[in-house]
């Protein structure tokens, strides 16, 4: 999805610089109105991304201290 997100983008700024090229307006202010859009979505991708890894290395944390506290466990009884 990003790399999708990341192609739009590049071809919104083409379209943008051969709308201030030739001074056509009406090319101009939707590419402007898009890229903030795809800068938005790309924001918030990357935001969902990295939450998620979090997470995921929370996860393994919490699974390595149970592991840590059964092995601490088990030398404490024999």
């Amino acid at each position: 999805m990003v790399e999708g997100l990341i192609l739009i983008l590049v071809l919104c700024f083409f379209t943008l610089i051969f709308g201030i090229v030739n001074k056509l307006l009406v090319m101009v202010i939707p590419q402007i109105v898009a890229i903030a859009v795809i800068l938005y979505l790309l924001i918030m991708v990357r935001v969902k991304i990295s939450r998620a890894e979090k997470e995921k290395l929370r996860a393994k944390i919490d699974d390595l201290e149970k592991k840590i506290g059964s092995l601490g466990d088990k030398q404490h009884t024999a």
